[in-house]
């Protein structure tokens, strides 16, 4: 029937030939699917998985829970965090880079599927930095672990302290010894943060400062040179796989840390050093930087962590770096955690899932450093980014300090630096961890002569190894270097 609108009366007529022909197309148009704006259900890949997640750290299962829950949503799976250090049967584990070769060695962990090396792996296997993808996440040739979180450690100050003014220091100091060297010149109350309490931080400081005096940077090798054991020699000699701390260069550091306690808050925790005002410069972590909160942030200047202005040679010289530039030699894999999955896995994939989830480049390994608490440093080259800076905003510093963190952090991983140290990674590296962090506190709390103690600490490192068959060490030491 017709349809004809005239001076705004509706006149009916007859079907016209026209009509009936359309008829059948017109009602099948009406049964078209019309476009939504409603997003579709999504996929559920691992609907009715359940796995099991601990950490070595109780600080972060927390963060475990985290991840556990944004990641469920998405793939339908449940992750349980259980109590407790991982021992290797919880099915995913989140531990420090330094402790995944004792399991690895074991033959406990399953390895990285190689897809997610994949150029196409929304992973993006290539935007990591290369002392992970070469040293950190594998060991034999093998990869089996992701990293979830990065390191960071900082020179952070008080910029009322440092602003040239009545005798105050104008600039942050460059060197370990400039640090020390502030005690009586500039302030006679203790003006540094507490000692470290826990080992890992306090050995993270130390051989920061010890590999600064070791050995000179090496920006580039010559075409066609290959390194050497003596290029990678550090707190074991590359070539007999001997402790080194007897070593001039480790027994300086020693002296300065115990110069540095005398001038060292007594009470407290560096966070509130800082926020009392007590604390007027210090060497600060990500997630010491991350507890002093906004108000505190915004009154701290950050720079660089110190270095050296001399090298110390083995017979005790000191050699001075050409114009007194500042040598600067990174020291990884202090911290930061890294994701495993267990042999005993019964769902490696999902578990993989899961660990690749938590460092994906345009999501989750963003939000992370952009949340303080947790205290991640950068592990992504794009984490570092100019797109990536306003994460960084987060730590309340102002937009200048902000970007000389960046700029401190990207100094830190020593991106043209061929000759960075690495953390000892052996199996039994725990062993010798306790050992140093042991000698130390003693002489920092005896005032034992600091040569003395480097003595004592280097002899429980060969008693240690003794324990091994000397090939079967130097293999193992050997791993640890990633060669």
């Amino acid at each position: 029937m017709q349809q004809i609108y005239a001076a705004g009366r509706l006149i009916l007529a007859r079907p016209t030939l026209l009509a009936l022909f359309l008829l059948p197309f017109l009602v099948a148009a009406g049964c078209i699917e019309r476009t939504t704006t409603i997003d579709a259900v999504p996929d559920r890949p691992y609907a009715g998985t359940v796995l099991t997640a601990s950490a070595n750290d109780p600080a972060d299962r927390e963060l475990l829970r985290q991840l556990a829950r944004s990641w469920s949503t998405r793939s339908g799976a449940e992750i349980r965090i259980l109590d407790g250090a991982w021992d290797g049967a919880a099915d995913i584990g989140l531990i420090s880079p330094a402790e995944m070769p004792r399991w690895a060695n074991g033959g406990q962990l399953a390895s990285v599927p190689p897809d997610l090396k994949s150029p196409t792996h929304p992973y993006r296997w290539d935007d990591l930095l290369p002392v992970f993808t070469i040293r950190l996440s594998k060991w034999q040739e093998q990869t089996y672990a992701l990293p979830v979180l990065g390191e960071g450690m900082v020179l952070a100050y008080r910029l009322d302290a440092f602003d040239g003014i009545e005798g105050r220091p104008a600039n942050p100091p460059a060197t370990w010894d400039d640090l020390a060297g502030l005690a009586g010149k500039y302030f006679k109350d203790p003006y540094l943060p507490p000692l470290a309490t826990t080992a890992e931080r306090l050995l993270a400081e130390f051989f920061t400062a010890a590999a600064c005096y070791d050995r000179t940077a090496v920006g580039r090798l010559n075409p066609g040179q290959l390194p050497g054991d003596d290029f990678f020699t550090f707190q074991m000699d590359g070539a007999s796989g001997d402790p080194r701390l007897d070593r001039p260069a480790f027994g300086h550091v020693a002296e300065l840390f115990q110069r540095m306690q005398a001038h060292r808050v007594s009470a407290g925790d560096v966070a509130t050093a800082f926020k009392t005002g007590n604390a007027k410069v210090g060497i600060v972590s990500l997630a010491e930087l991350g507890q002093m909160g906004p108000d505190v942030a915004e009154k701290l200047g950050v720079a660089p962590v110190p270095g050296a202005r001399f090298i110390i040679e083995a017979n005790g010289d000191r050699r001075p770096t050409g114009q007194e530039t500042i040598n600067r030699v990174p020291y990884l894999g202090w911290g930061g955690r890294v994701g495993v999955v267990s042999a005993k896995c019964a769902s490696p994939a999902a578990a993989w899932d899961f660990l690749a989830d938590a460092g994906l480049p345009d999501r989750t390994a963003l939000d992370l450093i952009a949340a303080p608490r947790w205290g991640a440093g950068p592990y992504r080259t794009s984490q570092l980014d100019s797109r990536a800076r306003s994460r960084w905003f987060a730590y309340g510093l102002s937009a200048i300090e902000t970007e000389r963190l960046t700029s401190a952090l990207n100094e830190n991983l020593g991106s043209g630096v061929q000759n960075y140290r690495v953390r000892l990674r052996t199996p039994n590296q725990q062993e010798f961890a306790s050992a140093l962090d042991e000698e130390l506190r003693a002489m920092l709390k005896n005032q034992t002569p600091a040569g003395q103690a480097m003595q004592n600490a280097n002899c429980r490192w060969a008693d240690i190894i003794r324990k091994l068959p000397p090939d079967e060490w130097n293999k193992l030491m050997r791993r640890s270097l990633g060669r």
